[in-house]
C-alpha cells in the first residue's frame, strides 16, 4: 500500500464519517435571571436552539460548552431534566419562564440561598456582595 491510498482512504473515512449533533451548526442561546418567590433567590433561565430553531434535547444540551463537566458527574438524566443520585430536587430542570411564559431550561434555585451564605459567611450585609456570590455559585455549574 503507497501513501497516496492510504490519504484516499483517510479523506473517504472522514468524509462518511457522522457528524455529531450541532457539531457545525451555530446554536442560539437566550438567558434570563428571574427572581423566584417561592426561594427568595435568583434564578439562571436559559433556552437553547438549533439552526433550524428547534430547542436542543437535555443529551445534546449538556455536551455543548457551557456546562462544567463536573456538573454531569454523579447524575442521573431524564428527559426533563438532571439530578443528583439521591437528592430531592433537580440541579437542572425545564419549566416556563415565571414572565416571559415560554419554555427554558434552569438550575434549580432550592439550594441556591444556602450555597450563597456559605460564601458569604457573616458578610451578608451588601445586595451586591450577594449578588457576586450568586454567579460564583453560579460558575460552579456553567461557564459564565
Amino acid at each position: 500500500m503507497n501513501l497516496e491510498t492510504v490519504e484516499d482512504v483517510t479523506a473517504e473515512d472522514e468524509a462518511t464519517a457522522p457528524i455529531p449533533p450541532h457539531a457545525c451548526t451555530s446554536l442560539t442561546w437566550r438567558q434570563y435571571v428571574a427572581y423566584s418567590d417561592t426561594f427568595h433567590v435568583p434564578v439562571f433561565y436559559f433556552s437553547v436552539h438549533d439552526a433550524n430553531g428547534s430547542p436542543l434535547s437535555l443529551l445534546e444540551l449538556i455536551q455543548t460548552s457551557i456546562f462544567r463537566a463536573e456538573l454531569q458527574t454523579g447524575t442521573q438524566k431524564t428527559d426533563f431534566g438532571l439530578s443528583r443520585a439521591g437528592s430531592t430536587f433537580p440541579l437542572l430542570s425545564q419549566g416556563d419562564h415565571p414572565t416571559l411564559g415560554i419554555p427554558c431550561w434552569y438550575l434549580h434555585p432550592c439550594e441556591t440561598g444556602r450555597a450563597v451564605a456559605e460564601l458569604l459567611g457573616e458578610d451578608d450585609s451588601s445586595a451586591l456582595r450577594w449578588l457576586e456570590m450568586w454567579f460564583v455559585v453560579l460558575g460552579t455549574a456553567i461557564y459564565t
